[in-house]
């Protein structure tokens, strides 16, 4: 099967499509996914009638959020679309890996097998092949990439790649903002492997961070107050850390398949007799870029399985090495085996809760106590507890608490009670959820607001009919 793909054929692509979906189908038949895709869905459903940021307080990156505003009018709370779009995205991905593959001359012969490893190590696990804000990012990292080794390849250094390097990375951070990284890791590399000019490293930084000062006077426009944007998105550490974070266990069983093959190929470099000087820099290229990496995930608060996939790109180069080394026909099947079956035996694992399921929510036992007052509802939060939005819509801005809690201790500023006369007319919750005792101010200062809802519980208010 692996010797298939070794051809340079495009027409290889087809198969390698359908096997795609196939390898994928224990997951498809029964969706397995992890809480922080319903936050998803809710800045999805929220953004179809109000703005990020501006309407919308929650730190989730602006091309993210659109996309998920489309899925969900589109498809709704569709487990099932996230997969298959996610999974159509890692094919593009695999197309990616494999051109700059062959451009850069990064193996010895030029075929498809880098799209189908990178096909096989997403397969292994749903985080890696659900439409999360870090594999949409990734892709433009992957663009970014493919034009960097270029860089470092071809002996005639040209401007464009290195703006098309800034402009791809600047685009992932309005993905993914823990991205942002990536672009001094690009300096970094640039610096260690090729000889380019001072002002080409200006250049890059200078089209990394356009994407995001665009986005900073679109969101300063529209919103005529720049705290918006940058309160909200560009301040990580004002963010409420709801989920769990995944430690390194869980991590590292989740990264397991790709990770097994990519210590066996570091460890196995000392057989490989045929890598040029190049491809020795490339490879070097890649482990300090794999090292780097990790940066990336200490900015996310908290690490979450969907942040994992910036990894792969990563693993698979380093199995595509290991398995070059195989020529033997016994050996080779064996691999074959172990390299198609895995992923499936993985999912199917997965599917039947047979492979331990990391719970990631602070507060699953809160939904239950709500769940009758609130499902199918608009309501508004005053407190932190967003698994309360999976059966409910978001009404008003205050979804993040880390965002909105200093709101709620300055009401006494005329701006402030404006605003949030606004947001009740214009979002009219059904619900009010107060866990923090907000509700007090918020009567004594709004008056005409609090006589159109009655007290049902302690914490819960409903709207009269």
């Amino acid at each position: 099967m692996l010797s298939y793909f070794k051809i340079n054929d495009p027409f290889r692509l087809a198969p390698l499509l359908v096997l795609l979906f196939l390898l994928k189908l224990p997951i498809f038949l029964s969706p397995t996914f992890y809480p922080e895709v319903y936050h998803w869905f809710t800045i999805g459903e929220a953004m179809q009638g109000s703005s990020m940021y501006i309407r919308i307080w929650d730190g989730l990156a602006p091309f993210s959020a659109t996309i998920y505003m489309i899925i969900t009018w589109l498809f709704g709370r569709s487990i099932l679309s996230l997969l298959i779009l996610g999974t159509l995205l890692t094919f593009f991905q695999a197309i990616i890996i494999n051109n700059f593959s062959m451009r850069a001359k990064l193996f010895e012969n030029n075929t498809y097998f880098p799209a189908l490893i990178y096909v096989l190590i997403t397969s292994s696990h749903p985080a890696f092949f659900t439409l999360s804000p870090t594999l949409m990012g990734l892709t433009f990292i992957l663009l970014g990439l493919g034009k960097l080794l270029s860089h470092v390849e071809f002996r005639a250094k040209k401007d464009l790649h290195i703006i098309l390097i800034g402009l791809f990375f600047g685009l992932a951070t309005l993905f993914y903002l823990p991205f942002i990284i990536i672009i001094p890791i690009g300096l970094v590399l640039l610096a260690m492997f090729s000889n380019t000019v001072l002002r080409r490293y200006f250049l890059l930084l200078f089209a990394g961070l356009t994407p995001l000062v665009l986005a900073f006077f679109y969101y300063w426009v529209i919103g005529e107050r720049t705290v918006y944007f940058i309160n909200n998105f560009l301040l990580l550490n004002n963010f409420n850390s709801y989920y769990n974070a995944v430690g390194w266990i869980q991590g590292v069983i989740i990264v397991g398949f790709g990770l097994f093959f990519m210590l066996i190929s570091i460890l196995s470099f000392g057989k490989q007799r045929r890598l040029t000087n190049y491809q020795n820099r490339i490879v070097q290229l890649f482990f300090i870029l794999g090292a780097l990496m990790i940066v990336i995930l200490s900015i996310e608060k908290p690490t979450t399985q969907y942040s994992l996939v910036i990894f792969i790109p990563i693993t698979t180069f380093f199995t595509i090495h290991f398995v070059s080394l195989f020529k033997h026909r016994v050996y080779a099947s064996v691999l074959n085996v172990i390299l198609f079956l895995g992923p499936v035996l993985l999912l199917w694992g997965i599917s039947h809760n047979m492979v331990p399921k990391m719970d990631t929510t602070a507060n699953t036992s809160l939904l239950n106590n709500y769940r009758n007052a609130i499902k199918g509802k608009p309501i508004m939060v005053l407190g932190d507890a967003k698994d309360l939005y999976e059966e409910a819509k978001l009404a008003g801005p205050f979804y993040d608490w880390g965002l909105s809690k200093s709101f709620f201790n300055e009401l006494d500023y005329y701006d402030n009670l404006v605003f949030l006369e606004a947001q009740f007319e214009k979002s009219n919750p059904e619900v009010i959820i107060d866990l923090e005792d907000n509700w007090k101010k918020i009567s004594k200062r709004l008056p005409d607001i609090s006589k159109r809802y009655r007290q049902k519980k302690p914490t819960i208010w409903e709207l009269k009919k």
